[in-house]
């Protein structure tokens, strides 16, 4: 598993026959005075992840592959993996579950929320009539695939972003049925108190996120990137996820999955 590139096509992943699907998520941020992320809670009728607090995201639709995207979105290198595909699906899933613009100051877009999530309008033929999406501050951070053996499984890149100002986040009352803006360390002690449920992906981002002080921080050190430094979990209940430069990341007990974070760590 060490020696698995970071980047190996999602169909080229290990896998015992359940399908692999490609997602996106975006981690919002949000100086509030202090640095905060956007979290949703899912819904305990979810067969993925019930109750479990997250960052909004989903699966990468096929519309999401659409060619007009090439001319629609603007990136800070549209030849970066994950394609431009993740990257839109990151941003329509932000508007369908949380109802929070990236990339766009549309707000006539949030009034077709609920059509994109039943997929009764196609987004690229909205963004076409509003001119397009800036991008540009959608850093990929992350990538965690599920682990085997599961009934479902995700190949998903994360992103950071800057929330809007005027942003006022809601629950799609489907699969998300609360939202909260947290402090990363104020998530991972609610974590660690039960008073949250979290998956290692979460908690890993939270706890890179940890060290940072403001949005431009993180979003200076995500355009600069780092290299992928493959995560090690315990018990996913009880252990916090491990960095290689973390005390311990060699114990025995602790097993290396598929997930990886290049955000580099915050300056001491």
């Amino acid at each position: 598993m060490a020696a698995l590139d970071p980047f190996t096509p999602t169909d080229e992943l290990p896998t015992d026959g359940v399908p692999i699907r490609p997602a996106a998520t975006v981690v919002l941020l949000a100086d509030r005075p202090h640095l905060e992320v956007l979290t949703l809670r899912r819904s305990d009728q979810l067969v993925f992840a019930p109750d479990h607090t997250v960052f909004p995201g989903g699966v990468v639709d096929q519309s999401d592959h659409d060619p007009r995207w090439l001319d629609l979105a603007t990136c800070a290198d549209p030849d970066e993996t994950p394609g431009l595909a993740h990257r839109v699906a990151a941003v329509r899933e932000t508007i369908e579950e949380v109802g929070v613009l990236v990339g766009t100051t549309e707000s006539s877009l949030l009034t077709h929320r609920h059509q994109l999530e039943q997929g009764q309008v196609i987004f690229a033929d909205l963004i076409e009539k509003t001119g397009g999406l800036n991008l540009s501050q959608v850093h990929a951070i992350s990538r965690w695939v599920t682990p085997m053996p599961g009934p479902r499984r995700y190949d998903a890149y994360f992103f950071v972003a800057p929330a809007p100002a005027n942003a006022a986040p809601a629950a799609d009352g489907g699969e998300a049925v609360e939202v909260a803006w947290l402090r990363p360390a104020q998530a991972l002690q609610q974590w660690a108190t039960g008073e949250l449920t979290m998956i290692s992906p979460t908690r890993s981002i939270l706890q890179r996120l940890a060290g940072y002080q403001t949005t431009a921080q993180v979003l200076a050190a995500a355009a600069l990137g780092g290299p992928p430094e493959l995560v090690r979990i315990g018990d996913e209940h009880s252990e916090k996820v491990y960095f290689p430069a973390d005390p311990g990341y060699h114990q025995s007990h602790l097993k290396e999955g598929m997930g990886w974070v290049w955000l580099p760590a915050a300056p001491a």
